[in-house]
């Protein structure tokens, strides 16, 4: 998978089929709420096992039962690439 930057179209043409998803600047974000606090923790534990074994890692942020997940391609000038639409794929797939 390489690291070039995704051109508008192609955000368009994936973001079609990652519901839930935006994108923000240069950046794939979404955000998922839970019943508590701790379902929001163990999700965000949840992603971050699945980023560890993509090597490719997202911003996540945690407000009590909302976990929030923001992803760029550092490697790419910031910029979305392939990396982050299989992330978002892989992270819709975990968490629904």
């Amino acid at each position: 998978m390489t690291d070039a930057p995704l051109t508008e179209a192609e955000i368009e043409l994936a973001l079609s089929e990652l519901p839930g998803w935006n994108h923000t600047g240069d950046r794939l974000e979404r955000s998922w709420t839970f019943d508590g606090h701790l379902a929001a923790i163990s999700a965000a534990s949840a992603v971050g096992w699945l980023q560890e074994r993509r090597n490719h890692h997202a911003d996540l942020t945690i407000r009590y039962n909302r976990l929030g997940v923001s992803t760029t391609t550092h490697s790419a000038g910031h910029k979305i690439s392939a990396k982050d639409t299989e992330l978002a794929r892989e992270i819709s797939a975990l968490l629904g």
